[in-house]
């Protein structure tokens, strides 16, 4: 009974403990060898995977923007600097919730709409993984701290230098070396793969005047550097970096004095001065008055700011003045004269006899001589080309014009670069318009008439050029013909800068270079020709404004008067003394000339034209303009010793004064 009724079978359990043992032991190894294979696998098979993977959470690629290359006048003194500022940046990939950041930064510092939406539209354009995106320019000390201090709860907030764009004349340079603000998308779609890579690190590019004229040389070449971040985006060391190419300075022929000195000499008046040096092409000034404080659009200009320049209708200073067409009046009146020299039309004995007005045949209409003063006395009387020039008879030129026709006209007049825009780095510059049949019948579908020559010969009606166009042309007649095209760009790095011309503007060559001698001394007279106590009508224009104010002038200076009517009054109003007329409905007064004048020991060193809007008289209000120009330059600055001159011996001392 004992062995039927045995409680266990020892034996048996242990055969089943063994299996079972064995079965878990080689669950155990082939756990342990598929750990084994995860670990093989990812330490040695996948390391570089990971390894980068791993990298990347602490090691970024970023741009590094090059500096901005400086601007200088042709002394050596600053137009366009770089500045240091402290930005508040953002990492977005490091930021955890967008909108509660921002609204806590609001809370530490001035955060407006207008920051925000521009932030936004830079995280749209930022196209690097990790890369740190403007949220707000220009961070003060106080500011900084508050964001110092509150650190550890603003991950992936930082504070960032950086050198950005200043420029020390401020409006006295905005519409001439312009300015730089943010790339917008447009202008990122414009460029080719290879140039929106180079702007990769940079959030500003040239956007006006020479800033944008010389964006390839000023912006430099990007560069590229792999940094170690901690978990808030800052760089904690730099691991491999390859240096931007800072941009190139440059060196324009604009005198910053003789900027300086033309924006006082046009005082409260709005208008517009162009300086060149004849013998270069050199700008010298070139003044759009009124301007604007340039470096507001280096940073982003807030809309209340944009809203007083762009409303500003009167003063309208983001509107240059200098490359902008106005007629041109009785400025033209040299260059036509000489047309009708070169054509034989006019000789040194030609004269008319002006009774004060001009009438076609078969015509009743009078075109009046708007000289009044003596149009009201009957006209200039006996006039010979100097005189109509000195004196400015409408009625002389009324009858030439006639003469020559629109086509002569057109055609001499271009020469000058009238109706063209001879600069060579001002392509923004208009080209006004130089009349001519075809151009009527293009842009009105109407035939040339005979009287739009008469209105034309005196620089009105359809004629209309720009201050810079007027100085371009004046400093040919001082270049005796000799056509030296207008720049800003005078040195690249300390090297002397030659454009390349592709279609250079050919020289005028007159029938008699004599010509150029009368010229001169028909405009010589406008400023110099004193009062004839028996023939009052036979003084300069501008005598009793400059020459007679001045009487101790060291030098000659050549000049012609105009002035441009801005709505059609009839000469019975405008002499009216009981109609007061509005300050914006007076002509505007214009004055060109050029200087030294008829001085056998230096060549003209300067050439100008001055524009002042609703000025009324170019005589008495542009023509002391250019004077105070032209004496800040040869007195001040070129500091020329007229009387010294007067002594001396041999050629031109030109070379000297340049050296």
């Amino acid at each position: 009974m004992a062995g039927k009724w045995q409680l266990k079978d020892h034996e048996a359990e242990q055969r089943l403990f063994s299996r079972r043992l064995a079965v878990a032991g080689v669950l155990v190894i082939l756990l342990f060898s598929a750990l084994i294979f995860k670990l093989v696998n990812l330490q040695i098979s996948q390391i570089d995977y990971f390894s980068a993977r791993s990298d990347g959470n602490r090691l970024h690629s970023q741009y590094v923007s090059p500096a901005r290359g400086l601007i200088f006048d042709r002394n050596g003194e600053l137009l366009a600097d770089n500045q240091p500022i402290f930005n508040l940046n953002v990492v977005r990939e490091q930021v955890e919730d967008m909108d509660t950041t921002l609204k806590f930064l609001s809370t530490l510092i001035s955060l407006t709409d207008e920051d925000i939406e521009q932030f936004d539209t830079r995280l749209r354009r930022n196209r690097v993984p990790f890369s740190s995106v403007p949220l707000r320019y220009v961070l003060t000390e106080e500011e900084r701290s508050r964001i110092a201090v509150n650190s550890h709860k603003l991950s992936g907030i930082i504070i960032e230098p950086e050198f950005v764009r200043h420029y020390p004349l401020a409006e006295l340079t905005a519409h001439s070396v312009g300015y730089v603000s943010e790339i917008n998308r447009e202008e990122l779609d414009s460029l080719s793969e290879a140039e929106r890579e180079n702007y990769g690190g940079t959030n500003h590019i040239g956007k006006t005047g020479i800033e944008r004229t010389y964006e390839d040389l000023l912006h430099g070449n990007v560069g590229y550097e792999i940094a170690e971040k901690n978990n808030r985006g800052q760089v904690m060391r730099t691991l491999n970096r390859t240096d931007p190419i800072a941009g190139k300075n440059i060196t324009l022929h604009l005198d910053s004095q003789l900027q300086i000195a033309a924006e006082r000499a046009l005082g409260d008046f709005r208008g517009a001065i162009v300086a060149i040096e004849p013998s270069t092409g050199g700008i010298l000034a070139m003044v759009s008055k009124p301007g604007f404080d340039p470096n507001l659009f280096v940073t982003g200009i807030s809309s209340k700011d944009y809203s007083v320049l762009v409303t500003d209708e009167i003063n309208t200073p983001l509107f240059d003045r200098t490359t902008n067409p106005y007629p041109p009046g009785s400025t033209v009146k040299p260059f036509l004269g000489l047309g009708g020299l070169q054509t034989g039309l006019v000789d040194y004995d030609f004269t008319i006899e002006d009774p004060g007005y001009f009438r076609l045949p078969g015509v009743s209409y009078r075109w009046g001589d708007y000289t009044l003063r003596t149009a009201a006395r009957g006209g200039h009387g006996h006039t010979d080309l100097q005189k109509a020039i000195f004196q400015s008879c409408d009625t002389f030129f009324y009858d030439l014009g006639n003469r020559m026709g629109i086509d002569t006209m057109h055609e001499f007049m271009s020469l000058f670069g009238f109706g063209q825009n001879f600069a060579l780095d001002i392509a923004y510059a208009r080209t006004g318009v130089l009349p001519s049949r075809d151009w009527k019948r293009a842009s009105r579908g109407e035939p040339w008439y005979p009287g739009d020559t008469i209105n034309s010969s005196i620089g009105q009606g359809f004629m209309w050029a720009t201050p810079l166009q007027l100085a371009t042309a004046v400093a040919i007649i001082a270049n005796e013909g000799k056509a030296v095209q207008p720049r800003m760009l005078k040195e690249v790095e300390g090297e002397p800068f030659q454009p390349i011309i592709e279609n250079p503007v050919p020289d005028i060559v007159l029938n008699d270079p004599d010509y150029w001698r009368y010229m001169e001394e028909a405009m010589t007279m406008v400023v110099h020709r004193p009062f004839n106590n028996d023939q009052f009508r036979d003084y300069g224009t501008a005598y009793e404004a400059i020459a007679q104010a001045d009487r101790d002038m060291p030098y000659k200076m050549a000049g012609k008067s105009g002035s441009a009517q801005v709505v059609g009054i009839s000469q019975d109003i405008s002499q009216n003394t009981d109609i007061i007329l509005s300050d914006l409905n007076k002509d505007h007064g214009l004055f060109i000339s050029f200087a030294p004048a008829e001085n056998p020991h230096i060549e003209p060193q300067i050439a100008v034209a001055v524009f002042v809007e609703n000025g009324e008289h170019g005589s008495s209000v542009a023509g002391p303009i250019a004077k105070q120009i032209i004496d800040a330059y040869l007195l001040d600055i070129l500091q020329i010793d007229f009387a010294a001159l007067e002594g001396a011996e041999g050629s031109p001392l030109v070379s000297q004064i340049d050296e």
